[in-house]
């Protein structure tokens, strides 16, 4: 019987920088995927992850149940199911969000090592910037981070316009400052994404330390004498046994619960319920679901500034070419080139931001805008940072192979709703400011004649979606905190050799898109385990 030194259980962003770093270490290392490997170029490309959201084998796609506040609509929920994870098929947003954001994980833990000051040298340590240099920023780690390769013209119109709301240009959103407006920056490279199996797992892949095991579901950690042993898994309908000395759970903020609470770690009536024998009483897990969620305010435009049928026919065409021959043109786009962070009930106020609101040269469409034409467009996105509104996520019974239940409990927060009807307000003043008043053609949802805070308020609840950032369902704390499920250094309460380095961990969101924290929190947390203190 092989045993292994760690065995990471998830082989997304987490638990391919994890692997990777143990490696370095000398270690052996079994890293468990239930995805495959990518093997489609298209999503090498920019552009290429925008078709892969609907019906892609790259993703696993979960609906929410009912939602009551919502009068019972169900979120369509999707989570990468491919070696490297988010990093291989997200919009490659390179966020990290603000000091704030993790001050209160140091108020959560008494950890100073979760700091925005701590946390900042793991960052520099991942980050190859293109442009950036100094006290934030990283230039000689492994994963490309760049400024957008193109900008389409109605981008342009919309940073002009937040400045003249008094926003200033911000040229780097990841210093700590995020107030303001201007371009992202994106984990890409000389035209081509910049995801962790390319830049971590490709160089170490002949280390006979290191074992891959893709298509492969982990259904429960086995625990003997309160300590992790190993892991039971299903691949092509085998099941196998895989023992080490140290599990981490990397599987993301739905899976990660849904393991601990099929190996017996969990609430206690949720086990009870179906049979599952008690290992450790925890009731933190699956609790405390967050996740950025927007609500997008959709305007028809002229066209030549957009995005709108550049994949196909002959733009498609001269376009792939372009791409092809210089790594120039639309495809080095991933679609969303700008953004800005306010307070939308009072742009004057620089502190803490609570909204990012994108900008996104096209009409974006779908199942809930599924009755409009697509044309040229615009479409202003408010996405608030730091929700109030708190879900869970749940087992459906015995059987680890059945998806869990999901309850994002979206808009369950009166803060939360007040701060949405205060930003559609704000992007129908931007749609009819100039510059980008002048490309505007008409506002399509909410539609002109939806103005008092009623109506605004139902149409949110119509159209609030996820952002694709959950976290928090297996929140870190003091010892102190009944619903914490880890302590600082990311040790499951109660149980020997069993830690989660992935987002689950948060115990609060933060104001960012969640691959690059998620690189950055299992670098630190590999750091704080192989120090042992």
């Amino acid at each position: 019987m092989k045993s292994f030194d760690f065995i990471v259980v998830g082989g997304g962003t987490s638990g391919t920088v994890t692997a990777e770093k143990l490696i370095r270490n000398g270690h052996t290392v079994l890293l468990l995927e239930e995805g495959r490997r990518n093997s489609n170029p298209i999503l090498a490309m920019p552009a290429g992850w925008i078709p892969m959201l609907d019906g892609s084998p790259y993703l696993k796609f979960f609906k929410s149940i009912p939602q009551p506040q919502l009068n019972n609509r169900q979120h369509d929920i999707a989570q990468a199911k491919i070696l490297g994870g988010g990093s291989s098929i997200n919009g490659m947003v390179y966020m990290r969000g603000k000091p704030s954001d993790y001050n209160k994980w140091v108020e959560e833990t008494g950890d100073q090592r979760w700091s925005w000051d701590s946390l900042i040298e793991n960052y520099k340590r991942l980050e190859k910037n293109q442009r950036l240099s100094g006290n934030f920023h990283g230039i000689e780690g492994p994963i490309d981070v760049s400024d957008p390769g193109y900008v389409a013209k109605g981008s342009d119109l919309y940073i002009k316009t937040m400045q003249k709301f008094g926003l200033p240009y911000n040229r780097d959103f990841n210093d700590g400052d995020q107030f303001g407006v201007g371009l992202m920056q994106y984990t890409i490279g000389n035209g081509k994404r910049s995801d962790t199996v390319s830049k971590l797992i490709k160089p170490i892949e002949g280390n006979k330390n290191l074992k891959i095991n893709l298509n492969t579901i982990v259904t429960k950690i086995i625990i003997e004498n309160k300590k992790a042993i190993g892991v039971e898994t299903i691949s092509k309908g085998i099941n196998e046994k895989f023992y080490g000395n140290e599990i981490i759970l990397t599987a993301g903020a739905l899976i990660s619960p849904k393991i601990l609470m099929h190996s017996g770690i969990g609430e206690e009536n949720q086990l009870k319920k179906f049979g599952i024998k008690i290992k450790e009483k925890l009731d933190g897990v699956g609790k405390n679901l967050q996740d950025h969620h927007e609500v997008p305010f959709i305007s028809k435009a002229k066209a030549g500034y957009g995005y709108y049928k550049q994949n196909k026919g002959l733009r498609m065409l001269r376009n792939g070419i372009q791409y092809l021959l210089f790594k120039s043109g639309p495809v080095t786009s991933n679609g969303v080139d700008c953004c800005s962070f306010l307070n939308p009930d009072n742009l004057e106020d620089k502190n803490d931001p609570k909204v990012k609101l994108y900008c996104v040269q096209i009409m974006y469409t779908d199942r809930d805008t599924k009755d409009i034409k697509p044309d040229h467009g615009v479409t202003l996105t408010p996405c608030i940072m730091n929700p109030k509104s708190r879900g869970e996520v749940t087992i459906k019974s015995s059987d680890p192979l059945d998806l869990p239940n999901i309850n994002p409990n979206f808009l369950s927060n009166k803060d939360d709703i007040d701060t949405f009807v205060a930003s559609l307000k704000l992007a129908r003043e931007v749609i009819n400011t100039k510059p980008l008043s002048d490309i505007i053609v008409e506002e399509i949802l909410p539609g002109k004649d939806v103005k008092d805070d009623e109506s605004l308020i139902n149409y949110c609840k119509k159209m609030v979606k996820t952002n694709w950032h959950p976290v928090g369902t297996c929140k870190m704390g003091k010892d102190s905190d009944e619903m914490a499920v880890l302590n600082s250094k990311l040790q499951v309460k109660g149980i020997g050799n069993l830690r989660v380095f992935d987002v689950s961990m948060m115990p609060t969101i933060v104001a960012a898109n969640t691959n690059a924290p998620a690189m950055a929190i299992a670098d630190k947390a590999t750091d704080i385990m192989l120090e042992g203190k």
